[in-house]
């Protein structure tokens, strides 16, 4: 007998785990797609320290989240539901990969040579100074959480006006906030 996935959900939330197998069967596909759009693109971008697991994973877990707070009577699909909680979640998971403290981990650099004496070119001179993150770091340490936020979300890119919406501060105290991080990197380094 085949189940509509309302029907499946039902079952799922009456704690029937075949019918959980049955749903979690029907749209690995889409987690999988999608997780692997996300890890392609990193990868393109040449970013490591991560697996095409990692994206599974956190796919699995968008997908329990997914059925844990579907709401039939929104008129929407439950696919429709999926592809935005797997979103979302992949969303999160890239900006974390990107944060100040995995940076070191995506930008390493293999050695193409192998250093046989002490006279030898120092490898860590062709990677980014990490020095600048480690003062970032010890520096946002120091920091409230709501400062650190807005740093944080204002080196993974985020504008003033999201920094705005998502943080409910004004823009004049975004603006203090990154000045004051500014003059002490430069002071640092």
């Amino acid at each position: 007998m085949k189940y509509n996935d309302y029907e499946l959900l039902d079952l799922i939330y009456d704690n029937d785990e075949v019918a959980y197998n049955i749903m979690l069967k029907k749209y690995k596909p889409v987690i999988y797609g999608k997780a692997l759009e996300y890890y392609n693109y990193l990868k393109t971008n040449h970013y490591e320290g991560f697996t095409l697991d990692d994206f599974l994973q956190e796919g699995i877990i968008a997908f329990n989240h997914a059925i844990k707070k579907f709401d039939s009577n929104k008129g929407t699909l439950f696919y429709s539901f999926l592809l935005v909680c797997l979103t979302s979640s992949f969303n999160y998971m890239y900006r974390s990969i990107l944060t100040l403290k995995n940076r070191p981990l995506l930008k390493y650099q293999e050695l193409d040579f192998e250093v046989k004496d002490s006279s030898a070119v120092d490898p860590y001179d062709s990677i980014d100074n990490l020095d600048i993150y480690n003062t970032l770091d010890d520096y946002l340490d120091n920091l409230s959480q709501l400062d650190s936020a807005i740093i944080t979300l204002r080196l993974n890119n985020f504008k003033y006006f999201e920094i705005e919406e998502l943080l409910e501060v004004s823009s004049s105290h975004i603006s203090r906030v990154i000045k004051a991080m500014r003059e002490k990197v430069e002071f640092c380094s």
